[in-house]
């Protein structure tokens, strides 16, 4: 009323505010509206956490931290008293007897339990911080500080040793990556005017070059060994890498409006694995979540966010004189470096209550920067009209292909908003939802007009087919779908299936031999065609399942 703006503006303003627009664009795309609806308000929440956080004076941070210290504090004793390490054992055996041990001890309090790797990332990026207030309290001498010191040092000691019973090894490698980034400022403050390392630059383009090192090693190496999602994972290796690569599909059928909040667990189980009941809760990684549920401007602002403050927090230590102030900068630098590189093999940031805090440390980094809590230059106004510029060229070019996307994305939104209704049903879905499905069809149909290579539609007309039961029709979309994306798991499952419903056994023994659970799902087949009333596909099944069995036996 005033005049004024209600918020202290900053840098990520805009990039803050993308993110929730997208968040009700993956709102309405979602085909569970109720989950979703809790999400989209976690997501405002957090956003109005970061103006919150982001509007602090300097003096206050104490109490920030001291707050983020007590959040870990808490996730530690919540941890302890919930967690199953008879259920859920750890990798540990002498974890295991400690956790049994602890279990007989404490008492019965009927929580849901966290998960051991969400634990160990909430605690380590926000207990560290009670070591900024901890250095005044070293330096006062009274009986009080005393006791509020005996609390800390309890505190950080129990926030220890709920990482050390979580045995996270993803932690474990984001903590070694943060100590590399202290490391590096070490050397570049050591050899600063030697090397000419004194520019403001310096230091943050080392850290960024670092983290894409460490990214890379981590998806060429760790997250790429099988069993790292579950021991026996029937469905691939179950490593992260697989993990990741096929959760790519799923943002490029959905790059508009996302495929919807909380919508990864239907989307991958059904269109990637082709099982109608539930299998992974997310992607395992952070960035990767936001693209699949939010659309590609969801995902690369969350990922911009993240990147901007650790540029900004980085470029602060360097700039500032103020030894109080560099403390406060390495441990939000460190805090962020933890978070993103855990968040490339967890997602604890962006799932359940922990979405609350996916823009906190965003907001420190800025209030830790009083000079990037302004508006955007124009330098960086006009850069960003060049990339507008850019952007509208090419959609402009490709404008066929633009179009084929959108329609395709709107097709499959409508597509799984019927198939995944209610989902997990463990059961199939049937030909009496085909009338639902008309304008979904109309969508993809509309794809292929603009572009007949569209792999999206593609796909999704292939299932509708097979829904029909006109298999060489799917066998047509799905062909074309393949040619596009020749490891989709999910188009190379229903493309070997529509080749045996039609009794083409050899190229069905080419598409099945790669789909592991192929051998037992031909066997309910056989069961399934056959009250169907369709014995001519019961008896295909039962020979493709006598087929693949004496493939797999060969020596």
């Amino acid at each position: 009323m005033a005049g004024l703006f209600p918020i202290r503006r900053t840098s990520l303003d805009w990039l803050v505010l993308l993110f929730v627009a997208t968040a009700w664009a993956g709102y309405w795309a979602a085909y569970d509206q109720e989950t979703a609806w809790s999400k989209v308000w976690l997501i405002v929440l957090a956003a109005m956490l970061y103006f919150a956080v982001a509007g602090q004076p300097a003096e206050n941070l104490d109490w920030i931290c001291v707050s983020f210290f007590c959040i870990g504090l808490g996730v530690s004793f919540y941890f302890f008293l919930t967690h199953d390490f008879i259920a859920l054992p750890r990798k540990v055996e002498l974890v295991n007897r400690i956790g049994r041990w602890i279990m007989e001890a404490r008492p019965t309090v009927g929580w849901t339990p966290i998960h051991p790797n969400y634990v160990a990332g909430l605690i380590s990026i926000t207990t560290p911080f009670i070591l900024y207030p901890a250095e005044k309290l070293i330096k006062s001498r009274n009986r009080f500080s005393l006791v509020l010191g005996f609390f800390i040092v309890a505190g950080l000691s129990l926030a220890v040793f709920a990482i050390l019973m979580a045995t996270s090894r993803g932690i474990i490698m984001a903590i070694v990556s943060a100590a590399g980034v202290w490391i590096i400022g070490w050397i570049v403050d050591r050899n600063r005017n030697r090397l000419q390392l004194h520019r403001e630059v310096v230091f943050p383009s080392l850290v960024l070059i670092y983290l894409c090192a460490v990214v890379l090693f981590l998806y060429a190496g760790p997250a790429n060994s099988g069993g790292t999602i579950s021991p026996n994972y029937y469905y691939g290796t179950g490593s992260r890498g697989e993990l990741f690569e096929r959760s790519l599909y799923i943002v490029t059928d959905f790059p508009f409006t996302g495929g919807g909040l909380n919508a990864f667990p239907g989307l991958y189980s059904y269109y990637m694995l082709g099982i109608p009941f539930y299998n992974v809760v997310n992607s395992h990684n952070l960035f990767l979540d936001v693209a699949i549920e939010q659309g590609l401007l969801g995902g690369i602002s969350f990922l911009a966010i993240f990147l901007i403050s650790i540029w900004l927090v980085a470029r602060a230590i360097v700039k500032t004189d103020s030894d109080q102030a560099r403390r406060i900068a390495w441990l939000v630098l460190l805090a962020l470096v933890i978070a993103f590189v855990h968040g490339m093999v967890d997602d604890y940031l962006y799932n359940g209550a922990g979405t609350l805090l996916s823009l906190a440390l965003a907001g420190v980094s800025v209030t830790i920067r009083p000079e990037a809590a302004i508006i955007i230059s124009p330098k960086f106004y006009r850069i960003g009209s060049f990339v507008a510029f850019v952007l509208i060229a090419l959609i402009v070019i490709n404008f066929n292909r633009v179009r084929s996307a959108w329609q395709a994305d709107l097709g499959a939104v409508q597509m799984a908003k019927v198939e995944l209704a209610g989902f997990p049903t463990d059961q199939w879905t049937e030909s009496s939802i085909l009338p639902q499905l008309e304008q979904a069809k109309a969508s993809l149909h509309a794809a292929l007009e603009a572009d007949s290579t569209n792999r999206t539609a593609n796909h999704r007309l292939g299932l509708i087919s097979m829904l029909q039961g006109d298999f060489l029709s799917a066998t047509n979309y799905l062909e074309s779908a393949y040619r596009e994306s020749p490891n989709h798991r999910g188009i190379i499952k229903s493309l070997g299936y529509s080749y045996a419903w039609l009794g083409n056994k050899g190229k069905a023994l080419f598409f099945l031999s790669k789909i592991p659970e192929a051998k037992d799902e031909l066997g309910v087949y056989v069961w399934w065609w056959d009250t169907q009333g369709r014995h001519d596909l019961s008896i295909n099944a039962s020979q493709q399942e006598e087929l693949l069995k004496s493939q797999t036996h060969q020596p």
